[in-house]
């Protein structure tokens, strides 16, 4: 039924296309590159991340929080754990297993990530599990707490995860990672890279990761876990002057069982197979002063699931056999004039179906198709840089009507240690294809969520010292949940809601061997009605303190902890609870890097949702080794 062979032809078509067109005259290289252009990761090579050179054709406002260097140094083995660093993103596990992140009450589809430029969702739920990614594969991961810009597209009004990935061009490099934990579970991840040809290259990565873990089920029964997963990465990159062609591809497939309730009994859901594969093309050329740049994706994933009534998987009570697929494309056109101004221009198209079997072979289907075009224009001179940009949402298939969005950035530095940033945006998403087709849940008659956002961030950044406020208001739209009225358990769009709340954040090295740093992020949720905390697993505080000891240049240690303040869950209380983590690096030579780090070290086991513990003190172990 599904051919995703046939969307790889528009692909092939385009990159002939774009071979055949007339070489690109010669631009100036920059006199160099800023800390924002390149990334240091562990073995200390410097590599170009050409998404973010200081003449990309749409520079996004993400900000870069974390490198490969220092997720290397944390002891991060996939992005999940690269995430669950930062303090203004929350990392929490689904309900279907896996991990999805929030930023400040925005979830699923309303949170976009984007890999290298491209958006990668999940084609029916509309989610992302960031457990998938490799961290040997990434070198940069930026973040923007404000929505998405029109120009990259529809979605996106909560927020915005960009990870830079390896690029294929550069140094031959050879990068093994083990890994292991108490859990316990096992895991290995390689990287490579080699030049084919003058102006070609290939960069290959492959993980695999088996876990063993006992899930606590009520009355001191357990089931095993019996996680397996393997995943596979490739780019082709092909790049003369400006002209710049890459092609990556990505494959993987897992089984494993979702965590169920330790305190209540309920079904256990096995994912009996998942297999997820994605294919992306982008293509950057130059005439002249004008620049241009295409994309095509195609994302397909099969998921089996079942459900057993008891842990020796004897008794199946529900089955669901579900494929889709998404594929869409962007074509952007960018130009400087005068000497302060550029506009830019794209069209974002975006289609999505799904087909789901029960266990009787009934099935529903659905489709989707967004249409976003936008235009922009940027003003930089000085201490000054405005970014505006406007678009039109066209959604098929859904039954909504077109809405316009759009995104507002000022940024003004009155010295050259202090950054105000001002930034407005109004922005929708359509429900995921499971959101309005599921068999349990679904509401075809769903709408789409749409927010309103305002924030203002200062930043403070000394040599020896950075602080960092963002104050900011969101109101939304339909937003999306599962009714409150046990009877009637289905997905519903909620009123609008008022969401506001302040993020602090600062650091500062105090000695030539110990750095310190904290946060704190308030946020409070609130209906027009006035009903308080409308959404679940919302805590209004949340703190974080850290010490790093710098022994020498080879060692070093950070200790911290990690306050959630109380939440509601399904018209549940879940109680607050404060966390203690630890990690120690050792650089053990040039090649060789070793990290051990404890999560949970206090071994707390706190209730993250209602009748769903933690897995309590975690002790792991990273060996690294890098290769030129």
């Amino acid at each position: 039924m599904y051919r995703p062979i046939k969307y790889l032809i528009p692909m092939a078509a385009t990159l002939g296309v774009w071979g055949l067109a007339t070489p690109a005259a010669a631009q100036p290289a920059p006199d160099g590159l800023t800390d924002e252009e390149l990334a240091q990761i562990a073995e200390g090579e410097a590599i170009e991340i050409f998404d973010e050179r200081p003449d990309k054709p749409f520079d996004r406002d993400t900000e870069v929080r974390l490198t490969g260097e220092q997720l290397a140094a944390r002891g991060a083995t996939d992005l999940a754990t690269a995430l669950a660093l930062l303090p203004d993103v929350t990392v929490r596990d689904a309900g279907r297993g896996g991990f999805n992140i929030d930023i400040r009450g925005a979830r699923k589809g309303a949170v976009s990530i984007l890999i290298d430029g491209v958006l990668v969702t999940d084609p029916y739920y509309g989610t992302f599990d960031v457990s998938t990614i490799p961290v040997t594969d990434i070198v940069q991961i930026r973040v923007s707490t404000t929505p998405q810009s029109p120009i990259d597209g529809p979605g996106g009004p909560g927020g915005v995860i960009e990870v830079l990935t390896r690029d294929a061009i550069g140094e031959q490099i050879v990068i093994a990672r083990l890994t292991g934990d108490t859990l316990p579970t096992f895991g290995i991840t390689g990287t490579a890279r080699a030049a084919l040809a003058k102006h070609l290259a290939l960069r290959i990565s492959a993980s695999g990761q088996a876990g063993a873990r006992d899930l606590e089920l009520p009355a001191n029964a357990t089931v095993g876990e019996a996680r397996r997963a393997a995943t596979g990465a490739g780019r082709l990159e092909y790049r003369k002057g400006n002209r710049r062609i890459v092609v990556d591809g990505f494959l993987d497939d897992r089984h494993y069982i979702a965590p169920p309730s330790d305190t209540t009994r309920s079904s256990i859901l096995m994912i009996d197979r998942e297999t997820s594969a994605r294919a992306s093309a982008k293509a950057d050329d130059s005439i002249g002063t004008l620049q241009l740049q295409g994309q095509y994706w195609v994302h397909y994933l099969h998921r089996r699931s079942r459900q057993f009534v008891d842990p020796q998987f004897l008794d199946q009570v529900a089955k669901e056999n579900l494929f889709s697929i998404r594929s869409g494309g962007r074509l952007l056109a960018t130009r400087p004039f005068k000497k302060d101004f550029r506009w830019v221009t794209s069209t974002v198209i975006d289609h999505e179906k799904a087909l789901v079997f029960d266990e009787n072979d009934r099935y529903v289907r659905g489709d989707t198709t967004m249409i976003e075009l936008a235009v922009a224009g940027q003003y930089e001179r000085k201490r000054l840089r405005l970014d505006a940009a406007a678009g039109l949402a066209m959604p098929f298939g859904v039954g909504a009507d077109p809405w316009p969005e759009g995104k507002l950035v000022g940024k003004f530095k009155p010295r050259p240690t202090t950054e105000i940033t001002a930034t407005t945006g109004y922005k929708g998403r359509v429900p995921s294809l499971r959101e309005r087709f599921d068999a349990m849940t679904g509401n075809e008659r769903l709408g789409p969520e749409k927010a309103f956002h305002a924030e203002l961030r200062a930043v403070e950044q000394r040599d020896r010292i950075r602080l960092e406020a963002a104050p900011y208001y969101r109101r939304t739209h339909g937003t999306i949940r599962i009714s409150p009225d046990p009877l009637t358990p289905t997905l519903i769009n909620l009123g609008s809601l008022d969401i506001y709340g302040v993020d602090l954040q600062g650091r500062g090295l105090v000695h030539s061997m110990l750095e310190v740093g904290g946060s704190y992020n308030y946020v409070k949720a609130r209906s027009v009605d006035g009903t308080d905390d409308p959404l679940d697993r919302l805590p209004h505080h949340r703190f974080d303190a850290w010490t790093r000891l710098i022994l020498n240049d080879r060692y070093s240690a950070l200790v911290r902890t990690r306050y959630f303040g109380e939440s509601r869950d399904k018209g549940m209380t879940v109680g607050g609870y404060t966390l203690v983590e630890a990690n120690l690096t050792a650089q053990l030579s040039k090649e060789y890097l070793a990290v051990l780090r404890v999560d949970d070290a206090l071994d707390v086991r706190p209730e993250t949702r209602v009748g769903y513990h933690s897995a309590g003190r975690v002790i792991s172990i990273v060996l690294q080794g890098a290769w030129q």
